[in-house]
C-alpha cells in the first residue's frame, strides 16, 4: 500500500513584524551582559552584527550567498580562537564574548521561522550568562522585557498562521465578538498575577542552599603571580593624607594598610566593593595589628608563612586561623562556605568569615602573616571570585568565664605591649570599671558595654591634637569617634588589665539582599574591632562600636529567607514574615510598575497592529457563516480533502491549520490555491465573491488531475 509522507517545504519568513520583535528580544540579553560583565565594546560590535544579519536575512531570504556562508564558517572559528586566547591570556569573560559573537555571526542565516525561534534559545543562554554574573535584582527587569518581546513574537506568529485546531466550519459565536476578545485578555492578566504571587510566595518559603558545593565558586583567570610581601598593597591609598581631614566620598580606608594611622580622618564612599554569598551573617575579616605607638598600629613581626597548596586552586589551613595554640583537628564545628565577588579593586588581602580553613582561588601562592591574616601576591581585581570555607566557633560565655589566665609567653610578650604614654586615667578607668568582675570574660564585656553606652559614634570626629595619645583623647576629651578609636580603646584597656588583645580590620557583613541572596558590601562598611585571647579557646572577637550589628564571627547557618530566625515545621517567625513581606513588596514596586508599563505598551502595539493589519480579523461569526459563497468554497475544500484521502494521502489532524496541512502533504500547487480560498471563506469578515468561488472550483479540478497523474506515475 502506497502512502506518501513528502518532506514539507520550508517557507522563508517574510514577516517584518515578527523579525523586529525577535531582534528586540535578542538585544535585551546583550544589554544585560554588557551591564553586569562590563563588556560594552564587545556588545556594541555584536549588536551591530545582529542588526546587519537580520537585515541581510530578510532582504536576501530567497537567494542567500554562498560567499556569506563561507565567511560565517570562518568567523565562527575565529570567535572560538578568540575565546581560547582569552582563556589563556586572562581576558574578561571570554566565554560570554564567544556567546554574543556567535549569535551575531549566526544571525546572517535567519531565513526561516524555525531559525528565528532557535536564536531565541541562544538569547536565553546569553540571559543565563548575565544571571550568573549579576549580583543585583536589576536582571529581573531584563527578564521581564525579554519575556514580553518573546510572547509578542509568539502571538504574531500564531496570528499569521491562523488559529491552531481550526475547523473548516467556524464555530457559531455564543456571545458577542467583543466578549471573545476580552475573555482571553482578562484570563491572561488574572493568570499572570496569580502566577507572580505564587512564584513570589514559593520563593519566600523555599530554603536556601546552605551546604558545601562540590566545587566552590572561583574565577578562572591568570593566576596572581609573584611572591607575597609583608607590605599591604591598597589600590585606594591617596597621595596625601591630611590630619583631621574628613570627606564622605573617599575610596581609601586607612585600616587596609601596613600601618593604621589613627590620626587620619578620611571618610568613605557608599560604593559597592564586593558581593558575598554566605549562609551565615558575619564580619569579613582581613588582618590584625599588635604594635601600638599611641597614634598608630602596625605588625611587630613581618614574617610571612606560605599556606600549603593542595591543588592548583585549593589552599588549606590547619588548624583554622584564630584557633588556640594547642588546637587539634576540627570537630563538631559548623562549616560556613562563602563566595566573594570583587566589584572594586581591593588590597592584597583575603577577606573571610572568622576562622577560615580552606581557600579556593587562582593564585600561585598565599601567605599567612603573624596576625592571622592572609596575603596575596597582587591586589584583588574587579570581577574576581574566590571562595572560603570557615569553621564557625562556638564561644560559650560559661566556658569563657572559666578560661585560664596562664598565657603562652609568645602571646603575652606580643599582645600585652603598651607605649609609655598611656595615661594614668586610662589605666584607672579600666581598673575601676572591672573591679567587681572575677574573670577576664566579664571584664571585657564590662569594658565593651561602657564604650557602647557612653560614647556616641561620629563619622567626623575632631582633628587629633599633635602629640596626644589617641585613647586618652578619645575617652576623656572628644568622647566620640569612629570604630578604630573604640576598638583601640578596648584593646588598650584590656592590656592594662593584663589581658592579651589585638586590633582587627575588615568589612562589616553588608546589606543582605533577600532576592539575590548576596550581602552587598560597600566601602563605608569597612570596620575595625578587637580580638581577645583565651588560652583554651583562641582569639575571641568583640565589637565595642555603637551603631553596628555586632557579628564579628558567623551566626548559625540560615537556610531560610528570614535571616535571624529558623523555621521548624509550622513554627513560623510571624513578625519576620510581616516585615520581610513588606520589604519584599516595597522592593517589587519598581518591577511591578515596569511590568505595568510593559503590558500597556504591548497592548497599545497590539491595538495599532490590529487596526493597520485587517488580515488579522477574527473568524467569521454565525451570521457570516451562512453566506452561500462561504459554504460553497468550504464544501469544495471538503471535496478536495476527500480526493486526497482516497488517493492514500494522510488525513488532516485536528490540531493542524489548513496551511500547515497543505505544506506537509507535498508539492501540490492546486491544494495551496484551494487552501487559500478556504481560509478567506473561513476567516475574512467580508463574504467572498463569485470570482473566489470560481477560483476554488478551478483549483479543485486541477487538484483532482494532479493527484490522478501522480498516482498513475507511481503505479
Amino acid at each position: 500500500m502506497l502512502q506518501r509522507h513528502p518532506k514539507p517545504k520550508k517557507e522563508p519568513e517574510r514577516s517584518r513584524t515578527l523579525r523586529y520583535l525577535i531582534l528586540a528580544a535578542m538585544l535585551v540579553p546583550l544589554l544585560a551582559v554588557a551591564r553586569v560583565g562590563n563588556l560594552w565594546p564587545q556588545v556594541v560590535v555584536a549588536a551591530l552584527g545582529i542588526c546587519t544579519g537580520h537585515a541581510y536575512s530578510y532582504y536576501f531570504v530567497e537567494r542567500p550567498s554562498r560567499i556569506v556562508r563561507a565567511i560565517m564558517f570562518v568567523a565562527i572559528h575565529l570567535a572560538l580562537a578568540w575565546m581560547c586566547a582569552g582563556l589563556a591570556g586572562g581576558a574578561t569573560l571570554p566565554q560570554a564574548q564567544f556567546a554574543i559573537f556567535a549569535q551575531a555571526i549566526t544571525s546572517f542565516d535567519l531565513r526561516y521561522r524555525r531559525s528565528l525561534f532557535n536564536t531565541l534559545i541562544h538569547s536565553l543562554a546569553n540571559l543565563y550568562i548575565a544571571a550568573s554574573l549579576s549580583r543585583t535584582a536589576e536582571l529581573g527587569l531584563y527578564l521581564l522585557i525579554f519575556a514580553g518581546f518573546v510572547l509578542a513574537a509568539f502571538f504574531v506568529a500564531e496570528k499569521e498562521d491562523g488559529l491552531k485546531g481550526a475547523k473548516l466550519h467556524p464555530l457559531a459565536a455564543a456571545v458577542p465578538l467583543s466578549s471573545h476578545r476580552r475573555g482571553p485578555l482578562l484570563f491572561g492578566v488574572a493568570f499572570g498575577l496569580a502566577t507572580l504571587c505564587a512564584i513570589f510566595t514559593a520563593f519566600l518559603f523555599t530554603p536556601r542552599f546552605a551546604g558545601r558545593p562540590l566545587v566552590p565558586p572561583f574565577t578562572i583567570n591568570v593566576p596572581l603571580r609573584g611572591g607575597v610581601k609583608a607590605q599591604i598593597i591598597n589600590p585606594g591609598v591617596p597621595l596625601v593624607q591630611i590630619n583631621g581631614w574628613s570627606d564622605g566620598a573617599s575610596d581609601y580606608f586607612y585600616g587596609f594598610d601596613t600601618n593604621l594611622d589613627l590620626r587620619y580622618r578620611g571618610g568613605l564612599s557608599n560604593e559597592i566593593v564586593m558581593y558575598v554569598r554566605s549562609p551565615s551573617r558575619s564580619y569579613w575579616r582581613s588582618h590584625s595589628y599588635d604594635f601600638y605607638t599611641g597614634e598608630s598600629w602596625s605588625q611587630s613581626d613581618p614574617t610571612l608563612t606560605p599556606v600549603p597548596r593542595r591543588r592548583r586552586v585549593y589552599f588549606e589551613l590547619t588548624p583554622p586561623l584564630g584557633s588556640p595554640a594547642t588546637a587539634g583537628p576540627v570537630q563538631g564545628e559548623q562549616q560556613i562556605v562563602q563566595s566573594f565577588t570583587i566589584a572594586k579593586d581591593q588590597p592584597n588581602l583575603i577577606f573571610a568569615a572568622y576562622r577560615p580553613a580552606e581557600i579556593f582561588i587562582v593564585a600561585e601562592s598565599i601567605s599567612r602573616d603573624s596576625g592571622d591574616g592572609l596575603r596575596l601576591p597582587e591586589t584583588l581585581k574587579t570581577g574576581m571570585t574566590y571562595s572560603v570555607v570557615s569553621y564557625r566557633p562556638n564561644f560559650d560565655p560559661a566556658q569563657l568565664r572559666q578560661a585560664s589566665t596562664l598565657y603562652p609567653s609568645a602571646i603575652a610578650q606580643r599582645y600585652l605591649q603598651l607605649p609609655p604614654n598611656i595615661s594614668t586615667r586610662v589605666r584607672n578607668l579600666a581598673q575601676t570599671l572591672t573591679a567587681a568582675q572575677a574573670n577576664n570574660y566579664d571584664k571585657i564585656m564590662t569594658l565593651t558595654e561602657h564604650l557602647l553606652s557612653n560614647y556616641p559614634y561620629n563619622y567626623f570626629p575632631p582633628p587629633h591634637p599633635p602629640g596626644a595619645e589617641v585613647v586618652d583623647t578619645f575617652l576623656f576629651e572628644d568622647q566620640e569617634g569612629v570604630c578604630e578609636q573604640y576598638a583601640t580603646a578596648l584593646v588598650v584597656m584590656a592590656r592594662t588589665l593584663g589581658i592579651p588583645a589585638r586590633l582587627v580590620a575588615g568589612y562589616g557583613s553588608g546589606d543582605y539582599n533577600p532576592l539575590t541572596g548576596y550581602y552587598e558590601v560597600r566601602l563605608n562598611h569597612a570596620h575595625s574591632w578587637a580580638e581577645v585571647y583565651f588560652p583554651e579557646h583562641g582569639w575571641v572577637p568583640f565589637d565595642p562600636t555603637p551603631g553596628w550589628t555586632p557579628q564579628p564571627y558567623p551566626t548559625p547557618v540560615q537556610a531560610w529567607l528570614f535571616s535571624g530566625s529558623q523555621v521548624f515545621g509550622f513554627d513560623l517567625p510571624i513578625a519576620n514574615l510581616v516585615s520581610g513581606g513588606a520589604a519584599g513588596l516595597a522592593f517589587m514596586v519598581p518591577f511591578l510598575v515596569a511590568s505595568t508599563v510593559l503590558v500597556g505598551l504591548s497592548l497599545l502595539v497590539l491595538y495599532v497592529y490590529r487596526r493597520l493589519r485587517p488580515a488579522f480579523a477574527q473568524p467569521a461569526t454565525h451570521d457570516q457563516a451562512t453566506d452561500p459563497t462561504r459554504r460553497l468554497i468550504l464544501a469544495l475544500y471538503e471535496q478536495g480533502a476527500a480526493i486526497l484521502t482516497r488517493r492514500r494521502y494522510r488525513k488532516r489532524e485536528t490540531w493542524e491549520t489548513l496551511s500547515e496541512y497543505a505544506q506537509t502533504v507535498g508539492r501540490l500547487p492546486a491544494l495551496s490555491q484551494l487552501t487559500q480560498a478556504a481560509e478567506v471563506a473561513a476567516y475574512r469578515p467580508e463574504a467572498p465573491g463569485e470570482e473566489k468561488v470560481a477560483e476554488a472550483q478551478t483549483a479543485l479540478e486541477t487538484l483532482r488531475n494532479e493527484v490522478k497523474r501522480l498516482f498513475a506515475t507511481n503505479h
